[in-house]
């Protein structure tokens, strides 16, 4: 069976905290190490369902594999950017699931006038890099030693893509 790109729904909510979790304690991804407790994510994703912000999964016959959000910015003066999250679960990547969970929240991005998606990835995620920038992302600026994990200090790379530019996703 193919999997699916889905918005979440309610039933979605402890298969998305097991694949945050998974994905956090690998500690190369996330900028946290562990998922929040069950009521926090429940609290969480209840801002997706009332249609706060975009949150899609992947499922793998009815399992969650991956996800992909793109929450907007609180202030008014911010509103019209967001801030993308991902992650795979480790057995299902490398199959073009996260270009297809970026596309996905892409167009429904559009569909809210969102005009900027902005991220952070480690500058040491050299995949993730290049996929962000075939989907259009550009390279805004450096954080230097950005996080802790385990007593090494890791940079990170901020992005972003704008959709009222022609140089968005490209195929």
């Amino acid at each position: 069976m193919a999997i699916e790109i889905v918005p979440i729904r309610e039933e979605h909510i402890e298969g998305f905290r097991a694949a945050l979790d998974t994905v956090a304690r690998e500690k190369r991804y996330l900028a946290f190490l562990e998922a929040p407790p069950l009521d926090s994510t429940r609290q969480f994703v209840s801002g997706a369902l009332a249609g706060k912000f975009i949150q899609h999964v992947a499922l793998d016959a009815g399992q969650v594999v991956g996800w992909c959000d793109v929450i907007p910015r609180e202030r008014d003066t911010m509103r019209h950017a967001g801030v993308l999250g991902i992650g795979i679960l480790p057995e299902h990547r490398n199959r073009g699931l996260g270009e297809r969970l970026i596309r996905s929240v892409i167009e429904a991005s559009r569909a809210r006038s969102l005009v900027r998606i902005a991220l952070h990835v480690r500058t040491d995620n050299a995949r993730a890099i290049r996929l962000y920038e075939r989907l259009g992302f550009r390279h805004e600026g450096l954080y230097r030693r950005d996080l802790k994990i385990d007593g090494i200090y890791y940079d990170s790379l901020a992005m972003a893509l704008m959709l009222d530019e022609p140089s968005g996703p490209r195929a």
